[in-house]
């Protein structure tokens, strides 16, 4: 499988926020071909100006994806059918308890998400940091200290089977 660069999206609020990446499918394969996609979760899918940094070198102070792309395959994403991802979203602001402020933030950024998404989105599948613990091999133990949230999700477009989305979720 190979894809094209992506076209990219950053929303983000305060500390917290989300990336779409939109990726042409060059060649088509099985989604879980990109596993084999160097620094997919890694690097590929963070902002444009994070990802500039790293390739750089410099010392920028930008966290890395959670996840280590070498590490995951597809079984350990949950798929969720239709739009039923937006209510595990939703579930999600309201189960956590130490929201604060930062409640109506995540509220505001699943709300800009759904209104991205709602027109490409059916099916997809989801890798939450809360299933996985800092001694997991498939995480950085660095960043998972850091980060509040982090999740990503991935589907096929519904309306153009060459089209991939990637988003990142994340809050430090």
């Amino acid at each position: 499988m190979k894809l094209s660069v992506p076209i990219q999206f950053d929303i983000n609020d305060g500390s917290q926020g989300f990336t779409i990446n939109e990726f042409k499918l060059i060649e088509l394969g099985a989604i879980n071909d990109l596993f084999g996609i160097n620094e997919l979760f890694d690097l590929a899918i963070k902002p444009n100006f994070v990802k500039e940094c790293f390739e750089t070198n410099e010392n920028c102070g930008y966290l890395k994806g959670l996840f280590k792309t070498k590490e995951l395959s597809i079984e350990k994403f949950k798929y969720f059918k239709t739009d039923s991802i937006y209510y595990y979203l939703d579930g999600f602001s309201e189960s956590e308890e130490e929201w604060g402020e930062d409640k109506g933030a995540f509220k505001k950024l699943l709300n800009e998400f759904k209104n991205l998404t709602k027109n490409t989105l059916d099916g997809c599948y989801l890798i939450n940091k809360e299933w996985f613990d800092e001694s997991s091999k498939e995480v950085r133990l660095r960043e998972f200290s850091l980060y509040a949230f982090y999740f990503i999700i991935l589907w096929i477009d519904k309306n153009d089977d060459q089209n991939l989305y990637i988003t990142e979720w994340y809050a430090d």
